[in-house]
């Protein structure tokens, strides 16, 4: 078998087919080994390549998360600024009220 056929056969059958069949026509040598290394190689290139479509995959889904788990923690920072404000503000009006009923059982009594 000639390295065009070989590349027909990857063309119309696949990688995966070909790197299956390949030590079969290796032994009995109906192919060369190097043709058998030419397969091989664009085999390792053909498998790199689905590797790298598949990390630039990953990275766009990690990117993603990154982004929702950033508007997250800003929407959680926002939440925590108005619960310390409300509770300043409460804080505040407690020591008004804690103030004003001192200062009432401080007073005399009036008769």
């Amino acid at each position: 078998m000639d390295l065009s056929e070989l590349m027909s056969l990857l063309l119309s059958k696949g990688v995966d087919y070909v790197i299956a069949q390949l030590p079969n026509w290796i032994s009995r040598k109906e192919v060369s080994r190097e043709d058998a290394e030419l397969i091989l190689m664009y085999a390792m290139m053909n498998k790199l390549d689905e590797m790298s479509k598949k990390i630039d995959d990953l990275r766009k889904e990690v990117d993603s998360m990154h982004k929702e788990m950033i508007d997250r923690l800003d929407f959680i920072s926002n939440q925590l600024r108005v619960l310390n404000s409300n509770i300043a503000a409460t804080y505040e009006l407690t020591s008004k009220v804690m103030t004003k009923l001192m200062e009432s059982s401080i007073a005399p009594a009036r008769t």
